[in-house]
């Protein structure tokens, strides 16, 4: 049986790379206030519509959330989602690390535990496109635990996920000071302490030269559609060192906002310290006059937070912001090539929202969703992404309704009360990507990247394929396989009446999917394969696949196995297909 699956899969993964340019919709009438609420196709034609969109704006459908989008249309269901407060992850772990703390022997919430955090979000939170828009954020704005100065910092880390979730339905200029105050970026990125120049001493230039390069504005001058400004033919720089070296005298004085008025290295990182925004320590600032971006020249004597604000406003008024940040955005949910028009579309809401404000990135990733190139029932051929590694598993999880993994309980003696501590993604580590764990502050591929070969040759950019190799298709099947082949008997670890603390007792380590759907209509291949075509592909599998699944089904051994067998194989093997791998 297992050489079978096996062979299946590896078929499966052929089917990838061969198949992976295959091609892939009665409005009911809903009243709010007494009033119809809907424009022209602002319901979902069907359910597969409903699922594409969704794949687009959370970490993945789900049944449930397929029926909500059909019965309040797009708009209502952005506005429901905006408005909901966020899943925090930073209360959780502190209370975890209380429960832990008070085990014996005592213990100390980890790195991995904060991960596990989010991927219980993203199962199971509601806010799923304020969560999905901190993930796209928290790649752009990038802090990394492989850092030493923050590795063991996991409440500051979570503090700061929850940062790029609240900011996310804000405004830009907002989460730029945000960020900027942010302990851990202040330590990921070492303006943290920053020292003005004395003797020898120079100014850390770190932050400086990330502010605009990656947080705003990039390496070049740009139209409103991402195309670059030239002069004499050659791209125009944004910036130069002479730049750097004078915003890197404006980011000085940053310390804990406890530390004393005159002393950047006093103060304690002791709850809530750590998470707090940095203050500014004037006597550590450097106060003479700055020429920064775009030769705006900052008076001498003025106090580190006016310095640093008359900053953030330069950059939040330069042009290059709303095409530079909208395009990465929207590479992060709907294409990784959009069309300049697209990039421009949606850098004018980012410029104007219509009421006059700048900035505001709820009417920005309103407008990448809604945009006419997302919202095509037929998309053109270059439109469309590589699904990331962290996408595909929660994809796969909440489209069969994964059950999260019981509490994991432990110490000696054992502890009775319940636990906090989950853990969902034991299994998922390796897969090239995990939360706040990019190898660099360019995060785990950059913008620009294009596969070589046809994707390169139309120039097109694919992000994604840059963690995208031999050893890394093998972490994510793998992975995927634990979750879909292997992921129902997780009801099954801890075996029912288990005492709780039971020495050495069989744990609930994953989520448990749920394949009743598929075996209640296991004896019909060309149902199970429908079933999986919509929770999974939203309606967009081809016949090469089609026909592949069908085949494994209608063969044995799976022509006569048992009905759970059939379908965490079907599911298996349609998680490594192209039309999963990919979104349309």
């Amino acid at each position: 049986m297992h050489f079978h699956i096996s062979r299946w899969a590896l078929i499966a993964a052929g089917l990838l790379f061969s198949c992976a340019a295959a091609q892939a919709a009665v409005h009911d009438t809903v009243f709010r206030a007494n009033f119809e609420e809907f424009a022209p196709g602002d319901l979902p034609a069907n359910d597969a519509d409903a699922a594409r969109f969704l794949t687009q704006a959370t970490f993945g459908p789900t049944p449930q959330a397929i029926a909500d989008l059909r019965r309040v249309g797009f708009d209502l269901w952005i506005e429901q989602q905006l408005s909901m407060p966020i899943t925090a992850a930073r209360p959780h772990m502190e209370a975890l690390d209380v429960q832990l703390r008070a085990m014996t022997p005592a213990q100390e919430v980890n790195q991995n535990q904060r991960v596990d955090r989010f991927y219980l979000t993203a199962l199971t939170g509601r806010d799923q496109l304020r969560q999905r828009m901190a993930w796209a954020l928290s790649q752009i704005f990038v802090v990394s635990d492989v850092n030493g100065a923050i590795t063991n910092d996991i409440i500051q880390m979570s503090e700061y996920w929850d940062l790029l979730a609240r900011g996310g339905t804000g405004t830009y200029r907002q989460l730029i000071n945000d960020v900027t105050f942010s302990p851990t970026m202040g330590k990921y990125l070492s303006h943290f302490r920053n020292r003005r120049a004395a003797g020898t001493r120079l100014p850390d230039e770190n932050y400086a030269r990330e502010v605009m390069q990656l947080f705003s504005i990039g390496l070049v001058e740009r139209n409103l559609d991402f195309s670059p400004i030239l002069l004499g033919g050659q791209p125009v720089p944004t910036y130069d060192q002479d730049t750097i070296t004078e915003m890197a005298r404006l980011f000085t004085g940053f310390a804990y906002s406890n530390a004393p008025p005159n002393n950047i290295f006093g103060g304690t990182n002791a709850p809530p310290f750590g998470y707090l925004p940095m203050s500014c320590v004037q006597g550590e600032h450097d106060v003479g006059t700055k020429t920064v971006l775009g030769d705006v020249v900052l008076p001498a004597n003025q106090v580190c937070g006016t310095d640093v604000g008359l900053m953030l406003n330069v950059i939040n008024a330069h042009p290059n912001v709303a095409p530079f940040i909208s395009r990465q955005l929207i590479q992060r949910f709907t294409t990784s090539t959009p069309s300049p028009a697209y990039i421009q579309r949606v850098a004018t809401v980012f410029g104007n929202n219509g009421q006059g404000e700048r900035g505001d990135l709820a009417a920005v990733l309103r407008a990448i969703l809604m945009d006419a190139d997302a919202r095509n029932a037929s998309p053109t051929a270059n439109f469309g992404k590589l699904r990331e590694p962290v996408l595909r598993l929660t994809a796969l999880w909440r489209a069969w309704d994964a059950v999260p993994p019981a509490p994991y309980l432990s110490g000696n003696p054992p502890v009775q009360q319940p636990s906090l501590d989950i853990r969902i993604s034991t299994s998922s580590r390796g897969m090239s990507q995990t939360p706040l764990r990019a190898p660099t502050v360019f995060n785990f591929y950059v913008p620009d990247f294009q596969q070589p070969g046809p994707i390169a040759a139309a120039g097109l950019f694919s992000p994604e394929f840059q963690i995208t190799n031999e050893s890394s298709i093998w972490a994510v099947g793998n992975t995927l396989y634990t979750h879909s082949y292997t992921g129902y008997v997780g009801l099954l670890e801890r075996p029912p009446g288990t005492p709780v603390g039971t020495p050495n007792a069989p744990l609930l380590t994953r989520p448990s999917i749920d394949l009743a759907p598929l075996t209640a209509v296991s004896g019909n291949p060309t149902a199970m394969i429908d079933l999986v075509n919509l929770r999974m592909m939203y309606g967009t599998m081809t016949t090469p696949t089609r026909n592949a699944l069908n085949t494994m089904l209608t063969t044995a051994p799976l022509s006569t196995a048992s009905a759970i067998d059939r379908a965490r194989s079907l599911v298996h093997v349609a998680s490594l297909a192209p039309e999963f791998a990919t979104q349309r």
